[in-house]
């Protein structure tokens, strides 16, 4: 398989941020393919993937990576054509396989595909910086950030950018985190830094920079997970810089030549002031972004025809391909999760319900740990649902449980003052879902209480929440609702 996977280090930007900063049964088609190569210039076309939460195996709602797998290998064999795969992150968290191996089975299988380069995405931290060493080991292709530091310092398992070469081409990729910090865990941001705005922008500009005059670099693609959430349309829009807040257009004015974007799960082509184009494949394997380019080294000029291939392009055929079961069997080589039934639905389960459930559990587990000692008055928090969002009627395994509550958010038992139990949770039901033992017309202001959420809430600062104990066990609300159904008590 032609994989191309060129590692370069690149040198640290010493800016004002202190860094340097399955067998396929016919071939693929390709929509709106670039003309035929003209003397002297280079062609190739861009894969990228972004948000994919994991989706390894196929499910009812949605194929997995077999899939994708046979189509990009398909394209591989093909001679007439150079192909560069990469991710603008969010690969990991979202099901049981990948979730469970923190990671590590869809690192395999990146490898295996012919991944370049991976921007990282605010859930590859969902378990902790520590996560990424080892993974980052594991890859055969560099993790992308540029703007991230730690304690004011470069993190090691990330670079600001790689250099792939195809048709005689060298290619810089810049990666960055958007402006993301807020949706992580307060368990795992301590000291951690995304730069963001005017100072990301000059470290973009110096690392385009760089890569064209000491790497010889003839096309810079920035892959940034950061997206707009208004725009929806596989045909291209124009944008100014308004439209993009968390794009600087100045980089499209010779910096930047082709932009992939995530974390808003959107699936768009839009078209900045200056003429990039501006790339997101939508979510959890529902597309993938691609630009076909033709690059003439004469002039220094190139043409983008930008697209997005839909998973119903590489899944409309029964594909098949060896590696992805021998990566899933290397991890699961005993127990299918997808197999195990906990219990049976009567009727769908609506997201709504669920996470009113859950807070239900949530009370109830925690005044069975700690109930004797403390008066608990409500259980819940930021319970937010994942795709698909619901249960369906019928049988429910755990890996429908796991991948609408994939967060290893643990239990808390925590204090807080009755002016903050009111507007944080008893008045804010559109983010929060509680069950509650107390009127809100009950609650005094000055009064404290005891309450019990998960650790994303409770470390969320502005919730004014005292930690008082944590559950030690590995037991989160996917454990809570699974044992729930387990028992029969939804019918």
């Amino acid at each position: 398989m032609k994989k191309h996977l060129h590692r370069v280090v690149a040198a640290l930007l010493a800016a004002t941020f202190g860094l340097a900063a399955l067998c396929a049964c016919q071939k693929p088609q390709t929509p709106n393919p670039v003309p035929p190569d003209p003397a002297g210039s280079a062609r190739l076309t861009f894969y990228a993937v972004n948000d994919l939460h994991g989706k390894f195996i196929d499910t009812a709602g949605q194929p997995g990576v077999d899939e994708f797998t046979a189509y990009m290998k398909r394209l591989y064999d093909d001679p007439s054509r150079e192909e560069v795969l990469l991710s603008s992150g969010d690969m990991w968290q979202g099901t049981v396989e990948s979730s469970t191996t923190k990671g590590k089975l869809m690192t395999e299988w990146m490898n295996e595909v012919g991944f370049v380069s991976m921007t990282l995405g605010n859930h590859e931290y969902d378990w902790g910086a520590d996560v990424l060493g080892p993974n980052s080991e594991l890859a055969e292709f560099p993790f992308l950030a540029i703007n991230v530091t730690q304690d004011g310092q470069p993190v090691s398992y990330c670079q600001p950018s790689t250099v792939v070469e195809r048709d005689g081409l060298k290619i810089g990729i810049i990666g960055a985190i958007g402006d993301c910090l807020g949706s992580i865990s307060g368990d795992f941001k301590k000291g951690l830094r995304f730069a963001t705005g005017d100072e990301l922008t000059a470290l973009v500009e110096a690392e385009s920079a760089r890569l064209r005059s000491e790497e010889g670099c003839g096309f810079i693609v920035y892959s940034i997970h950061e997206g707009g959430d208004s725009y929806s349309s596989s045909k291209v829009t124009q944008v100014s810089n308004a439209d993009i807040p968390y794009y600087d257009t100045a980089l499209s004015d010779g910096a930047v030549d082709l932009v992939f974007e995530a974390h808003s799960h959107k699936a768009y082509i839009l078209q900045d002031e200056y003429g990039v184009y501006h790339l997101q494949g939508g979510g959890e394997n529902s597309g993938v972004s691609c630009a076909d380019v033709v690059y003439h080294f004469d002039t220094k000029q190139y043409e983008v025809t930008p697209r997005i291939v839909s998973a119903s392009d590489y899944s409309e055929n029964y594909w098949s391909d060896a590696s992805v079961e021998e990566i899933y069997s290397k991890y699961f080589p005993d127990s299918d999760p997808y197999k195990t039934v906990l219990g049976k639905n009567s009727s769908s389960w609506s997201s709504n319900a669920i996470a009113e459930q859950v807070a239900r559990l949530y009370y109830e587990k925690g005044t069975e740990v700690w109930g004797e000692e403390y008066s608990i008055v409500l259980g819940g928090g930021y319970l937010k649902t994942r795709s698909p969002y619901s249960l369906a009627k019928g049988n429910v395994t755990y890996a429908d449980v796991f991948s609408i509550l994939p967060f290893d958010n643990q239990l808390v038992l925590g204090s807080i003052k009755g002016s903050d139990l009111r507007k944080r949770f008893l008045s804010d039901r559109d983010n929060y879902h509680c069950y509650s033992t107390i009127s809100t017309s009950a609650v005094s202001d000055n009064a404290t209480y005891y309450i019990i959420v998960d650790s994303y809430t409770s470390t969320y600062s502005s919730n004014n929440i005292t930690e008082i104990a944590r559950l030690q066990e590995e037991f989160y609300a996917r454990d809570l609702l699974a044992e729930y159904i387990a028992a029969g008590k939804r019918a």
